[in-house]
C-alpha cells in the first residue's frame, strides 16, 4: 500500500467530504443575518433530518457497502433488497412524524417546528436516490462522480443562500428549507445519471439476499440508533431544556465543530469497504496496516488543529459571526477536546462495522449514549449551563475511543508506538520521494 497511489481518490474524497463545509459557511451567513432564536429553529430541523437519515444509513444502506465490495454478491440483487428494507423503514418513520408534528414540536420546545415538518418529509422523499446510489459508487470506490453529487447537493444550495441572502429573500428557517429541498432532489436526479454505468436498474429480490442483508441489519440498526443519538444528543437536550434561542447558541459552537465531520465520513468512505474486504479475505496484515496509517495521519493533522482552534477561538467568532455568538466560544473550546481522541474513535469505529461486528459495536455505543445523556441530563438540569451538554459529550467520547482502542487491538493486533508514528514516516518518506525526482 503506498501512500503515493491513493492520493487521486483520497483528493476526490476530501473535496466530496469537504462540500457539507461550504454549505456550513453559507449557514454562518444565515446565523449572522438570523437571531439565535431563529437560527435554533434552523438547526433542531437539520439535527432532526440528520438523526433520521443518519440511521437509516446505518439501518439499511451500509449493506451495500459491506456486500457491494466483495466478488460473489450481485449488485441489481443487494440494491434492490437493501433499497426495499430502507424505504419501508423510512416510510414508516415519516409517516408518524407527518401525523404527529405537534407533539415533535412540543417535546423540543419549539412551536415554529409544527410548520417545517411537512417540509422535512418532502426532503427526505427526494433524498432517497441519492443516498442509495451513492452507497453503490462508493463501494465501487467512484469518489469523482461521490463528489459531482455532493456538489448538486450542497454547492447549489450554497450558491442560492449566497445569492438570495444578501437580496433579502431569506428571513426564516422555512425559505433555508425550500432551498436545500431544491438542491437535495436536483443531486438525486444527478445520482440517478451517474450510477447507471454501474448498475443495472432491475427489481431483483430473492429470499436468500434478505436473509444475508437481515443478519447484518439486526444490531446494525439498533447500533444506529444510539450511535446516531450520541452524535446529536447534545442539541436535542439543550433544546428541550433551553428553547430555540439556547439551540442556536450551541449550534454556533457545533457548526463550527462539525468540520471535523469532513475527516470522519472521509474516513468512513475508505475505511469501511477497505476492512470489510481485508477482513473478508483474512488479510489480516493489509488491514493492521490501513488502521496504524489512517489513524496516525489522522492524529498528525486533527491534534495541531485543535490546538490552533483552542487558542484562536475568539477571534474566529468574532471574524465569523461578529458579537452575537460569544456565549457559544466557551462550548467551542470544550468541544475540541473531543479532538484528541477522533483519530482513534473515527477509524476504529468504522472497521467494526467493516469486520462486521456489529453486536459487540452496539454495547459499545449503548454504554456510551448512556453516558452521554445521563451526564448531559443531570448537568442541564442542576446548572442550567449550555457547557454541560458539551462537557457530556467529550466524555462519551472518551468512554467510546477506549471501548474501541480495547477491543481493536485484541481483534486485529497492533504495535501501539506504530498506531500514532507511522503516518509521520510515511509523510517524511514521500515528501523524500517528492524531493529527489524533482527536476530542480
Amino acid at each position: 500500500m503506498r501512500f503515493s497511489s491513493h492520493i487521486g481518490k483520497a483528493a476526490w474524497a476530501f473535496a466530496s467530504r469537504g462540500l457539507p463545509l461550504v454549505y456550513a459557511i453559507a449557514l454562518i451567513l444565515v446565523a449572522r443575518a438570523f437571531t439565535p432564536e431563529q437560527f435554533g429553529v434552523l438547526s433542531v430541523f437539520q439535527t432532526l433530518f440528520t438523526v433520521l437519515f443518519t440511521f437509516s444509513d446505518g439501518f439499511a444502506l451500509q449493506a451495500i457497502v459491506k456486500f457491494g465490495v466483495e466478488p460473489d454478491t450481485r449488485l441489481e440483487e443487494l440494491v434492490s433488497v437493501t433499497a426495499l428494507l430502507f424505504i419501508a423503514f423510512l416510510g414508516t418513520v415519516l409517516t408518524l412524524i407527518g401525523l404527529f408534528p405537534d407533539v415533535i414540536s412540543d417535546v423540543l420546545r419549539i412551536p415554529q417546528l409544527r410548520m417545517l415538518i411537512p417540509y422535512l418529509v418532502l426532503l427526505a422523499v427526494v433524498t432517497m436516490p441519492r443516498v442509495i446510489f451513492s452507497k453503490v459508487l462508493q463501494s465501487r470506490f467512484r469518489m469523482r462522480e461521490l463528489f459531482f453529487i455532493d456538489s448538486a447537493n450542497f454547492g447549489l444550495a450554497s450558491i442560492a443562500i449566497c445569492i438570495l441572502l444578501p437580496l433579502g429573500l431569506v428571513h426564516s428557517a422555512e425559505d433555508v428549507v425550500r432551498i436545500t429541498v431544491a438542491s437535495g432532489a436536483v443531486s438525486s436526479l444527478l445520482a440517478i445519471i451517474l450510477v447507471r454505468p454501474y448498475l443495472t436498474f432491475r427489481f431483483v429480490y430473492t429470499r436468500s439476499m434478505l436473509r444475508r442483508i437481515s443478519e447484518f441489519v439486526r444490531y446494525q440498526a439498533a447500533m444506529g440508533i444510539v450511535s446516531t443519538a450520541q452524535q446529536n444528543f447534545d442539541t436535542l437536550i439543550v433544546a428541550g431544556f433551553t428553547g430555540a434561542a439556547g439551540a442556536g447558541i450551541y449550534n454556533g459552537a457545533k457548526m463550527l465543530f462539525r468540520g471535523f465531520d469532513i475527516v470522519r465520513e472521509t474516513m468512513t468512505l475508505f475505511v469501511f469497504p477497505a476492512s470489510s474486504k481485508y477482513h473478508s479475505r483474512g488479510d489480516a496484515v493489509t488491514l493492521r496496516t490501513i488502521l496504524e496509517k489512517s489513524v496516525s495521519f489522522l492524529f498528525m493533522t486533527l491534534v495541531p488543529v485543535a490546538i490552533v482552534l483552542e487558542i484562536g477561538a475568539p477571534l474566529i467568532f468574532h471574524l465569523i459571526y461578529g458579537a452575537k455568538y460569544d456565549a457559544s466560544i466557551p462550548i467551542f473550546r470544550v468541544l475540541l477536546i473531543a479532538a484528541a481522541f477522533f483519530p482513534v474513535q473515527m477509524v476504529f469505529q468504522v472497521t467494526m462495522t467493516g469486520m462486521g461486528k456489529i453486536r459487540e459495536a452496539f454495547r459499545f455505543f449503548s454504554l456510551t449514549f448512556i453516558v452521554n445523556a445521563a451526564l448531559a441530563t443531570t448537568l442541564l438540569a442542576t446548572t442550567g449551563s449550555l457547557i454541560g451538554a458539551a462537557i457530556a459529550f467529550v466524555v462519551a467520547t472518551m468512554v467510546q475511543t477506549v471501548q474501541l482502542y480495547v477491543y481493536i487491538r485484541r481483534e486485529v493486533g497492533f504495535d501501539t508506538h506504530r498506531l500514532f508514528s507511522r503516518g509521520f514516516r510515511d509523510a517524511l518518506s514521500f515528501a523524500r520521494s517528492i524531493r529527489k525526482n524533482a527536476p530542480f
